[in-house]
């Protein structure tokens, strides 16, 4: 990337260097006295100043360039690989045996409730359980009464009001004690269980930790997170501008920035389509390989440049470019003598920076068939460049 220079005391430098010859002496940057001459539009070096300033000529040159869009984020997992675990229903903690850092496996139990109401909710089941088998038994003999005109139909429709009022309260335990994960049929062959075991609803590694023994907890209170890295992905943000350019697919580079030599591969893999209304800026998730999953911690920030495509474009070497405020231009050799070079100061639109050159937008024919300082440029700047 080229850094923004200024140019506002260049021809302060070409008057001094001006003056060096009127009076005999050398200048701050080390040139000799008489070696630049002031023209119209342009400079003329003596050739043997030239050649000792290590000053160099070269032409424009036409390479491939990537067209990159730069963002910044950091490293997430879906939803769906994050877990935190809370109780259904009150209770004390009985058993919390795991850490920050502990691996866990789906279905293993990570938290043990004590609750009295639990005892209960079973002990109400059971009841309800045992006495089905006589409310239908009682219900089939009454309708078959019924039938035979034995009984009245008010004996009959209240042995099934029971039967199906029951029916439906065992339904309704069995619900309430699966969604504690209860399995009813045990419950039935085993009897009941004094304690709510908490089960991990993903395999993954515990990442907080908000229990103690002997604590009370409310129903719904966060007690333990864990996370499953093995989809590791980048949650980037892109500006309103560069959302056309973004496509599923697309290679993405990115560093964590106290380590910008380390550079890692991913890709894009969703492209969001709401903008988010403060920062004008859209989520786009990309993809991290696997392998890599265990260099990296949820909520790293990280800086990633996204590849849009590969085109041709006409370039300077860096050190050809000379800014001015928010423009910049290059030196073109006009003419050449065997005693001094005269160059033209050429106004230049920039476009893409990389790897040591500039793109060089919309450029005059003629001027790619003349040669441009591009060494030695350094005598042009300020030392802010």
């Amino acid at each position: 990337m080229i850094l923004v220079k200024k140019y506002t005391a260049l021809f302060l430098i070409l008057l001094l260097f001006v003056n060096c010859k009127e009076k005999g002496t050398t200048t701050e940057t080390g040139m000799p006295e008489g070696t630049i001459e002031i023209v119209e539009n342009g400079i003329r070096i003596r050739a043997d100043q030239f050649k000792s300033s290590g000053m160099a000529l070269g032409f424009a040159d036409t390479i491939m360039v990537r067209e990159e869009v730069n963002t910044q984020g950091y490293i997430d997992v879906p939803p769906e690989n994050r877990a935190v675990i809370s109780a259904p229903m009150p209770g004390f903690i009985k058993h919390a045996p795991l850490i920050v850092g502990d691996k866990v496996r789906k279905g293993q139990r990570v938290i043990v409730l004590e609750n009295p109401d639990f005892v209960a909710l079973q002990q109400e089941f059971l009841e309800a359980a045992a006495q089905q088998d006589y409310l239908r038994a009682e219900y089939e003999r009454q309708k078959t009464l019924f039938a035979e005109q034995v009984t009245s139909r008010k004996n009959y429709m209240k042995a099934e009001s029971e039967y199906r009022k029951n029916d439906a309260k065992i339904s309704s335990l069995k619900a309430q004690l699966g969604l504690l994960r209860v399995d009813t049929d045990k419950l039935l062959a085993e009897g009941i269980r004094p304690n709510l075991n908490l089960i991990a609803p993903i395999a993954g590694s515990v990442t907080e930790v908000k229990v103690s023994l002997g604590m009370y907890t409310p129903p719904n209170q966060a007690l333990l997170e864990i996370i499953n890295t093995e989809h590791l992905h980048l949650e980037l943000g892109i500006f309103e501008g560069d959302a056309i350019k973004i496509k599923i697919g697309q290679p993405i580079r990115f560093y964590l920035p106290e380590n910008p030599g380390q550079v890692f591969d991913g890709e894009v893999y969703k492209v969001g389509n709401l903008v988010e209304m403060e920062s004008r800026t859209l989520r786009v998730h990309g993809h991290i390989p696997a392998s890599l999953a265990e260099k990296f911690a949820i909520g790293m920030y990280v800086q990633a440049v996204i590849e849009i495509a590969e085109r041709e474009a006409v370039v300077l070497p860096d050190e050809a470019v000379i800014r001015e405020g928010e423009g910049a231009f290059a030196l073109v050799l006009w003419e050449q003598t065997e005693d001094e070079f005269h160059f033209k100061k050429i106004p230049i639109d920039l476009g893409i920076s990389q790897d040591g050159y500039s793109q060089i937008i919309s450029p005059d024919p003629e001027l790619l068939e003349r040669q441009f300082l591009t060494g030695g440029t350094y005598w042009f700047r300020t030392e802010a460049d």
